[in-house]
């Protein structure tokens, strides 16, 4: 028997009826000429690419209580078409009308019951083109270990043929003991008051560096705690208690536009792409009145898997970079983000940053981190904001993939949303092209596809900008 890691299960146990912990992405499908595709050949391909996958055909076995991590047991006879779904965009066609079904769809919580994924085909695009909703409990995976896997059970050729697999059959000792679970749990309860005190002192710090616990707690009676730095952000209209909708904007633009901005400042991809959003949301908000005075702060995740892991589940920590969204220059606003962004590498290798997903993992059982997200969720606009919004970006391949024959043209990566983030903007580089998905509450954000077409707008604007100052480089004196 198997028991989720501790960051699996923080993801496990942070779902609410409000905020469900899925992940997913879609993938517009194109037909071959010559290869037939139907759902019925789609169905077939999943059958036999996910069966073989122990993690697509395992549920979860929660500890009674909550008193200890999950355990994943595998489902005997388990058919991967099983969770395979169709539907049709309603005419005429829209990417509005798009998005509306596949917000309607992305929205439902996933059956615990079952192993937590599922995909559903969606016909009626122009041109007989599909797309595949693919829905994952972030449990089981985090998104690179997903591109990871989809590069394994995807095609490089549109004519591809593998051997179709055995279906997956439960161990016998596949279903977790009560009396192994009730050993573990109290040996991992023993621990708890020590990681509580190591991390929660740890999270106090990285939110106000400047707070002194002991004075919170037992000052002195009759006088006020001095004021406090604080590294929180400052909130935006859509940092607020968000509610079960969702839906999905996207927008596309060229990776070579984007590296040949990072050569020519000497940053990153990702410095550029948090650039890029922040142009976006600076000119989404300041034409609604709406623009903070200070930077917001965008939560970045980090992979902290090695290159050569392979494996399946999440290994994931975060980063809270200053936005730039107070910086109207965007060279200016480059720059100041690849700065935030390298300090932010420098403590985080140093060991001074916070990983606030470990802190969860380690300072809370399952069953009071549960009741912490439930609490937290109503209390929304009371709570303290780490970040405004998570960017996060995720590498797939350079090269065309093929599912049943069908090229995907275009992936759009899908996130989830957290309490009291409105937003969340997932970027996934994809034979030559960046794709942002901007997951969003609707009651929250109804204008998204707006602020996703800002994105190629803020790509254009960084790029007169990078024009302007070549010349003054190349200036004699300057």
């Amino acid at each position: 028997m198997k028991q989720l890691t501790q960051q699996d299960a923080v993801f496990l146990s942070i779902e609410t009826p409000s905020l469900p912990a899925h992940i997913g992405g879609l993938a517009f499908l194109e037909p071959v000429e010559g290869i037939p595709f139907n759902f019925d050949s789609f169905r077939q391909f999943v059958r036999e690419r996910f069966t073989q996958c122990d993690r697509f055909g395992s549920r979860v076995q929660e500890v009674p209580f909550g008193l200890d991590r999950p355990y994943w047991v595998r489902v005997e006879n388990f058919d991967a078409a099983d969770h395979v779904n169709h539907a049709a965009v309603p005419k005429p066609f829209s990417n509005e009308a798009l998005s509306e079904l596949i917000g309607r769809i992305f929205e439902r919580p996933l059956d615990k019951r079952r192993p937590l994924w599922d995909m559903t085909l969606i016909d009626g695009l122009p041109g007989g083109a599909s797309v595949m909703l693919w829905r994952t409990h972030h449990c089981m995976m985090d998104g690179s270990a997903g591109a990871g896997l989809v590069e394994q059970l995807f095609d490089m050729k549109p004519d591809s043929v593998r051997p179709p697999t055995r279906f997956l059959t439960a161990l016998r000792d596949s279903q977790p003991r009560k009396l192994e679970m009730t050993l573990r749990a109290i040996s991992h309860a023993i621990d708890l008051p020590f990681s509580q005190a190591r991390y929660l002192r740890k999270a106090a710090a990285a939110i106000a560096p400047d707070l002194d616990p002991a004075k919170m707690l037992f000052g002195a009676a009759g006088k006020s705690a001095p004021p406090t730095e604080s590294n929180l952000a400052p909130k935006a209209f859509f940092n607020t208690q968000v509610g079960p909708r969702r839906s999905i904007a996207w927008s596309s633009i060229s990776l070579d536009d984007v590296k040949t901005i990072k050569n020519a400042m000497s940053v990153t991809v990702n410095d550029v792409v948090l650039a890029l959003t922040s142009g976006a949301i600076r000119s989404y908000l300041e034409e609604r009145g709406e623009l903070p005075e200070e930077s917001m702060i965008a939560s970045v995740p980090v992979s902290l898997r090695r290159e050569d892991d392979k494996t399946i589940g999440n290994q994931i920590g975060d980063m809270p970079i200053k936005w730039g969204t107070d910086i109207e220059d965007p060279i200016e606003r480059l720059l100041v983000i690849n700065k935030d962004s390298t300090q932010a590498k420098g403590k985080a290798q140093r060991g001074e940053g916070v990983n606030f997903i470990n802190v969860l993992s380690e300072a809370l059982l399952p069953g009071a981190l549960s009741l912490f997200m439930r609490g937290l969720e109503k209390a929304a606009d009371a709570a303290p904001l780490p970040a405004n919004v998570v960017v996060s970006n995720v590498a797939m391949t350079p090269f065309p993939l093929y599912m049943a024959g069908a090229r995907i043209t275009k992936s759009v990566p899908i996130s989830l949303l957290a309490p009291t983030q409105g937003l969340n903007i997932t970027v996934l580089s994809y034979c030559g092209e960046l794709h942002f998905g901007l997951v969003h509450d609707p009651e929250l954000i109804p204008d998204a596809w707006e602020l996703a077409e800002r994105i190629p707008k803020s790509l254009q604007k960084l790029q007169s900008s990078l024009d302007r100052w070549n010349k003054t480089q190349e200036q004699p004196g300057q």
